[in-house]
């Protein structure tokens, strides 16, 4: 569930009369689950949500001194070095009728796939052999000599777009700006932010899948007309999620992982993401001098969104189409990442479209001087930031602060990531 600081209901932010049921609800809930805990369905299970594709997963076979692993997800890059390798890995590409081709380079060529086929990856002496076949066509015989350049695997749907997890990132610079806003964000007080970087655009759907699996997504399918909708942000995810997509994803590009939970980094030794706020998970701590992904931290937020200005938008005082995707010109859904213009920063979408979750627990702002603040040491609910698709003006401010259960997650809220 969403709050804005308990100013805002929920149900009532919303003037749309047409979204109220989806408002009650936020995302799918469990069977039994009562909502309130921000329980969501794995749509995916059902046949009408199959991803457009679903061949991620890490292959590893064994070489001579060691492993080899092929990391088939993202930017589907593998690479190995040495010689003598073996094994093979056999499993289902679903395909939700969007024919895919798959484009190889370690030799000229391309085939179209489509509904649902069997793929071998078998690797023998220095040769990978990717198959994949149905009752009618047969690709076969993608060949990879390692010890070489690496190759790769490019997956590419019929209307051109493709998916990549890789995560662009805007260096934001060192400064002091003036956090909060009078009459809304108080008091305004003055913060000194070290040098960081953040991700250029919300976390999409294409890339919450490639890492997690799993697209939880309430708005799934039906995108804009000339919009991708794998390019659409990912939502209906919790706090306790993005923990796990940031340390999963460090993880996978050989970063040291942000969050430790019980003294542990990797997600798979914290079990399942939990459904109710739990004293364990809440007591996360980021690990010192650690390299990889995690959510900003509120002033972290506002700076990068403020880029420079003071006004209550990076766009000017009062808000026009161009700040972001809201109540007034949103069509009630979500819109692929990128599509308004960026601030003078090169970051898209800090107003609006989807909410997104910041570090820190909700607190009361302090008068005095900061360095580098990492919020309120306790709390029940974590920050949100942005605005919404289907929220009002006044929620998508540069300093409007909103909040949420860090085990919810709903339709109007998602993430994007920063490194230091």
């Amino acid at each position: 569930m969403i709050n804005t600081f308990r100013k805002i209901g929920f149900v009532a932010i919303i003037a749309v009369i047409g979204l109220v049921a989806l408002l009650m609800t936020g995302c799918p809930p469990d069977d039994g689950g009562d909502g309130d805990n921000g329980n969501k369905e794995n749509k995916n299970n059902t046949p009408e949500n199959t991803p457009d594709y679903d061949m991620t997963g890490t292959y590893t076979f064994t070489k001579t001194g060691g492993n080899c692993t092929w990391v088939f997800a993202a930017d589907k890059n593998y690479q190995c070095s040495g010689y003598g390798i073996s094994g093979t890995k056999t499993g289902t590409w679903k395909s939700k009728g969007n024919d895919v081709t798959i484009s190889y380079s370690s030799s000229a060529g391309s085939q179209t796939v489509s509904g649902e086929e069997v793929f071998t990856i078998q690797a023998n002496g220095n040769q990978v052999t990717l198959t994949i076949k149905d009752s009618s066509i047969q690709l076969s015989n993608l060949l990879v000599t390692f010890g070489l350049a690496a190759k790769s695997v490019t997956l590419t749907k019929t209307d051109g777009s493709s998916v990549a997890v890789s995560i662009e990132m805007i260096l934001i610079p060192a400064g002091t700006f003036s956090m909060g806003q009078t009459d809304i964000a108080t008091p305004v007080h003055s913060v000194t932010l070290s040098a960081f970087s953040m991700s250029k655009y919300q976390v999409t759907q294409e890339q919450y899948q490639a890492v997690m699996g799993s697209n939880p997504s309430y708005f799934s399918s039906s995108p804009q007309a000339g919009e991708t909708q794998g390019k659409r942000p990912v939502e209906c995810v919790s706090w306790y999620d993005a923990l796990v997509f940031c340390n999963k994803l460090s993880i996978k590009e050989g970063l040291t992982p942000a969050y430790s939970i019980s003294g542990k980094t990797n997600p798979a030794d914290w079990g399942a993401v939990l459904t109710s706020s739990d004293a364990t998970w809440n007591a996360v701590v980021i690990v010192a001098g650690s390299t990889g992904y995690r959510l900003p931290t509120e002033a972290q937020w506002e700076y990068a969104c403020r880029a420079g200005t003071t006004t209550a938008y990076n766009t000017g005082d009062t808000i026009s189409d161009d700040t972001g995707w809201y109540e007034s010109n949103s069509g009630s859904k979500t819109h692929e990442v990128g599509k308004k213009p960026a601030n003078a920063w090169g970051l898209y979408d800090m107003h609006g479209n989807v909410w997104e979750w910041c570090w820190d627990w909700e607190g009361d702002y302090s008068s005095s001087a900061q360095t580098d603040p990492m919020g309120a040491s306790s709390g029940t609910y974590r920050v949100i930031r942005g605005g919404g698709w289907g929220y009002s003006a006044g929620d998508l401010r540069s300093a409007s602060r909103g909040n949420g259960y860090p085990n919810g997650g709903d339709a109007f809220l998602g993430f994007r990531l920063v490194r230091p």
